[in-house]
């Protein structure tokens, strides 16, 4: 093996390494706290006569199928929602891809706006 070919092997070894360190950090199960109970999730932005935006939450998790990790996700979202004491999210991205550590769990990325009563 050749000294360019021994590097480029070292290199793509540390990139993946650092990959699979991410997926490692990212949480599998998220605990629905008691708070977070009375948060719903909607489609559409709420009455803007009614409630304001308390601003955007997200939630990145990774599980082995991908709806238990939307459902993660989403647990993620009602629990930061009611810290900003909110009672909606509107969801407005999700977007889920592969884990770079060849596990076959996938990570699933959720981006929403939380809503308060004025």
């Amino acid at each position: 093996m050749g000294a360019r070919s021994l590097l480029s092997l070292v290199i793509a070894l540390a990139a993946g390494a650092g990959a699979s360190g991410c997926a490692d950090t990212l949480p599998d199960k998220i605990v629905l706290r008691p708070e977070a109970g009375n948060v719903e999730v909607i489609n559409e932005p709420p009455n803007t006569e009614i409630y304001e935006s308390a601003g955007e939450v997200t939630a990145q998790v990774i599980g082995r199928e991908t709806q238990d990790a939307l459902r993660q996700g989403l647990n993620e979202l009602r629990n930061k929602a009611a810290a900003k004491g909110a009672t909606f999210i509107a969801i407005d991205d999700v977007t889920s891809r592969a884990a770079w550590d060849f596990s076959g769990r996938t990570i699933v990325t959720l981006v929403g706006t939380a809503y308060r009563t004025k």
